[in-house]
């Protein structure tokens, strides 16, 4: 279980800096204007991608935390999540609408066609994390209820409540130097 724990973990953090890079790239070359170099990143060319990484390792987390079936739940939720995201990611065109927006947006942009956009590797490394993050999350939903839960090992059982007698018997326990709250249990 720390293992997949781990690599849920470490999944959603290269997926959520891989979306955060530059996916596409171009220069504004005009003449009489300064250049201008325009990049666009996975977050804005679709900004739902951050939050599903987020969402993955938050619940890689609460792999740990849950038990049973709740745990074969999140394992199937990460798996739906992670493969969801995996494909938006390989069918996003970071060189569509969002770079024509910063293109637009750029002071050395005047109009007419847009310049040549370089491509990243970036869609490709986060698309890898979401699919291995959705491999992850399969484990989750196979193998997870049979592994061992969080302990209540060191939580205190609530002591019992002794009646007294009449209220003579409190003061002698006291006397004596017991507590008489906690019954017949040595001190």
């Amino acid at each position: 279980m720390p293992k997949v724990v781990l690599g849920l973990l470490a999944t959603g953090a290269v997926a959520l800096f891989a979306v955060t890079r530059a996916w596409a790239s171009a220069t504004v070359r005009t003449s009489g204007l300064p250049t201008d170099h325009v990049a666009v990143s996975g977050v804005d060319a679709a900004p739902i991608l951050a939050g599903l990484a987020v969402v993955i390792m938050a619940a890689g987390l609460g792999v740990v935390a849950a038990g049973g079936r709740l745990r074969q739940l999140i394992g199937v939720l990460i798996a739906a999540v992670a493969g969801l995201a995996a494909l938006r990611a390989l069918t996003l065109n970071p060189g569509g609408p969002a770079l024509s927006r910063a293109l637009k947006d750029s002071p050395a942009y005047i109009g007419g066609a847009n310049p040549p956009v370089n491509g990243a590797a970036w869609p490709w490394l986060s698309a890898l994390a979401f699919v291995v993050a959705a491999a992850l999350g399969a484990v989750v939903a196979v193998r997870g209820r049979a592994w061992p839960r969080m302990s209540a090992r060191y939580e205190r059982e609530a002591p019992s409540v002794a009646e007294p007698a009449d209220e003579a018997d409190l003061w002698r326990a006291q006397d004596e130097g017991q507590d008489p709250t906690l019954g017949d249990e040595p001190r």
